[in-house]
């Protein structure tokens, strides 16, 4: 079974429900213990356990074995970031992965109560940052529906070889109905798109930026000539 990124999922009973936008890996376990849909239609992130799947289709559609009212009851994915300088407090600034490219953002409230801050730009004129010089010294605390061994793997996660090239990006996961890991299925190049299968045994370690493998540079784009299980890569079959 392999689960790809930017997918469609349905419901048992054939309701569209969003595109995979996430993969959750237990680096400790090597298992794909879930997924994550983003659901525009209800604003959000939606884990899927992998034990939900009942079938990929050919076309890497995913149909679930849970009807629409059960997927509305399953628990959210959320990932936020404090910036604290201290951290013995949870005042500070917020960010999240989908907003801290637009800058950090003034937390009005402890905790994960400040939903109104989501989205808005950093006044460093309101900021409660005034008056700290050093933000060298500042500790960032991340509250995340995941375990701190489970890590996301979304559609821009590079592959880093032992030599520190980046080399490509996480296309798929290859994984066994009951959630091991087999490799990975990584899109490589820029305008003539090459994909190579990595079994498991070369990923060495993997956080939420990077996959880092045993192989070097060169070793990897000699993995061309590697047999990927085509056969099964569309047939839906462990």
């Amino acid at each position: 079974m392999h689960i790809e990124l930017g997918v469609h999922v349905w419901t048992q009973e054939g309701k569209e429900v969003g595109k995979v936008s996430k993969l959750v890996v237990d680096t400790d376990a090597q298992t794909l213990d879930s997924f994550v849909v983003h659901t525009q239609w209800m604003g959000q992130d939606m884990i899927v356990p992998i034990t939900s799947v009942e079938r990929v289709d050919a076309d890497d559609t995913i149909h679930l074995a849970i009807a629409e009212e059960h997927f509305r009851e399953l628990p959210q994915y959320f990932s936020t970031a404090f910036v604290t300088s201290d951290p013995s407090e949870m005042e500070g600034v917020m960010y999240n992965e989908e907003t801290a490219v637009r800058g950090m953002l003034p937390l009005s409230s402890p905790g994960l109560g400040a939903s109104t801050s989501i989205g808005q730009q950093y006044d460093p004129s309101s900021s409660p940052l005034i008056g700290i010089t050093d933000m060298n010294s500042s500790v960032v605390t991340t509250e995340s529906s995941l375990s701190d061994s489970e890590f996301g793997i979304t559609k821009g996660t590079v592959i880093e070889t032992v030599d520190g090239h980046h080399v490509g990006n996480v296309h798929e996961l290859s994984v066994t109905d009951d959630g091991k890991l087999r490799g990975l299925i990584v899109t490589s190049g820029h305008i003539i798109k090459h994909q190579r299968f990595i079994p498991m045994e070369e990923v060495a370690d993997a956080d939420s930026s990077a996959v880092y493998i045993r192989l070097s540079a060169s070793d990897f784009h000699h993995l061309t000539q590697t047999e990927q299980p085509e056969n099964e890569r569309h047939s839906g079959q462990p």
